[in-house]
Parts: C-alpha cells; structure tokens; sequence
C-alpha cells in the first residue's frame, strides 16, 4: 500500500518555504496580517459549523478530560515554564529561559488543535496520514 501525501500538510511546507524565501513586507505585510486573522477565525468558525448538536452534547460528556487538558495547558506548563526561567543563570542562558517560558504560557496553536483533531479520528472524512 502507497501512503498518500496529507495536501494540508504540502501546503503548510509550501506556505513556510515561501515565506522564507519571500518574507512579506510593507503594505503585503499589513494586507496578509489581516487575511491571515480573517481565515483563521473562518477556520475555527468551519470546524465548529460542522459539528451536530448531538456530537457537541456528546464532547460535552468528557468534562473531566476536558478539565485535565485545561489544566495541564494553562497550569501544569506554565509551572514548568517559571521553572525553567529559575534556571535562569544555573546552565540556561536568559534567552532560552525566557523562550521556553514563553512557549509554555502561550496555549496550543492552530495547527496543533488541527493534528489533535485529526489523531482523534475528528476528520473522518479528510484524508488518512
């Protein structure tokens, strides 16, 4: 069996090289920050559309595992964020303590909620990885 490419996933590293090789800037800057907000909000506004009352009642069920993401995102890693910038000084130089601090105290991005969804079979009409 030939596995097939994920056309999401050749368009975000398609999407990255450009980027890299063609940086925005100026008024394309100003333009594409502002397409990039409205697609993102179409996104989250599709994913959530698309959704019965029924699957939204049943996802509801799961509080408790609901409640033990909501607690290891914004309380269990930003713990460990302040811990990490304590070392600050004791074998982590400022700059990688104050970035791992950060990249705890920001809450999952796009397109980890995007995989997430996808390894919880969310997508079962999308295509197979």
């Amino acid at each position: 069996m030939r596995a097939r490419l994920d056309p999401f996933i050749v368009a975000l590293l398609a999407t990255a090289l450009l980027g890299t090789f063609l940086p925005a800037g100026g008024t394309a800057l100003d333009v594409l920050t502002i397409v990039s907000r409205v697609v993102l909000g179409l996104l989250f506004f599709l994913y959530g559309a698309r959704l019965s009352t029924s699957e939204t009642v049943a996802g509801l069920r799961h509080w408790r595992l609901h409640a033990v993401v909501l607690v290891i995102t914004f309380v269990a890693f930003p713990l460990l964020g302040l811990g990490a910038h304590a070392l600050d000084g004791h074998g982590l130089n400022a700059g990688l303590a104050d970035g791992i601090l950060f990249l705890t105290l920001v809450p999952t991005t796009v397109q980890s909620c995007v995989v997430i969804t996808r390894v919880a079979r969310g997508n079962e009409a999308g295509t197979v990885v």
